[in-house]
């Protein structure tokens, strides 16, 4: 009777145990072809959201398990719980809103159109009558189908932004709406691409999506505005953003 009593209290605290360490993990998903964002480098996952998300665990003192997803697959992934927070250059909008809770705000970004040099664009009214690639489900999808009423654009939709830097070079697309500082990666991995900047008005505000009232929302958002004060988040960026410009 006793050692049946011993292995219930072995296997309690083993259960236990497991709870808390699941407790202590974060499975974080991203999309890894967003350089400098979140891209892949010597087959692990690095990048400036990486190092975001890295800060933030350490200060909230979790453990994070990643998990490299297609785009337009995070927030379904977010909806199943198969993830517990998202982290991959998303832009807050209200539709977005409708269905995942975002933190604070880490980084206000531009929007820029990427090129093949040779074409020589300079605004986004040079696209009119042209092929235009965006991933599938980003904002620079939405960003597109506005323009294509006043300029007679044709989507190319892909849910892989190196496919669409590939369909650039091979003259399958036209040109590829991306983030400021995706575009400026590209064109350091391609010399013959070039990009132009659309105005302040397409800028968008990125932060971490996660489920409908979690209970990791206030944690982060603590983590945020602690990292924003004490200026790693900037420290972040600039390890980042200077190595492409």
């Amino acid at each position: 009777m006793k050692a049946i009593q011993s292995f219930v209290v072995i296997l309690l605290a083993v259960l236990l145990l497991g709870c808390e360490q699941q407790n202590q993990e974060i499975i974080v998903g991203t999309s890894a072809d967003n350089p400098p964002y979140e891209f892949i480098q010597n087959g692990e996952i690095v990048g400036m959201d990486i190092d975001i998300i890295n800060a933030i665990a350490a200060h909230i003192n979790k453990k994070i398990i990643i998990k490299n997803l297609d785009f337009p697959g995070l927030l379904a992934a977010l909806a199943s719980k198969n993830i517990d927070i998202a982290i991959a250059a998303l832009s807050v909008t209200l539709e977005r809103s409708k269905v995942v809770d975002f933190s604070y705000t880490y980084m206000v970004s531009n929007v820029s159109v990427l090129y093949r040099e040779v074409d020589n664009f300079n605004n986004y009214n040079n696209l009119e009558n042209k092929t235009v690639g965006v991933q599938v489900g980003s904002t620079w999808a939405l960003i597109a189908e506005d323009l294509s009423k006043e300029l007679n654009l044709k989507i190319n939709s892909l849910a892989n932004n190196l496919m669409l830097v590939e369909e650039l070079k091979s003259k399958v697309v036209d040109a590829v709406i991306l983030e400021e500082e995706q575009c400026k990666k590209f064109i350091k991995q391609n010399p013959e691409l070039s990009d132009f900047s659309m105005p302040e008005s397409f800028s968008s505000k990125f932060a971490i999506a996660m489920q409908k009232d979690s209970q990791l929302k206030i944690d982060i958002d603590n983590a945020i505005a602690y990292l924003k004060k004490n200026g790693a988040l900037d420290k972040i960026e600039r390890k980042w953003i200077s190595n492409v410009r």
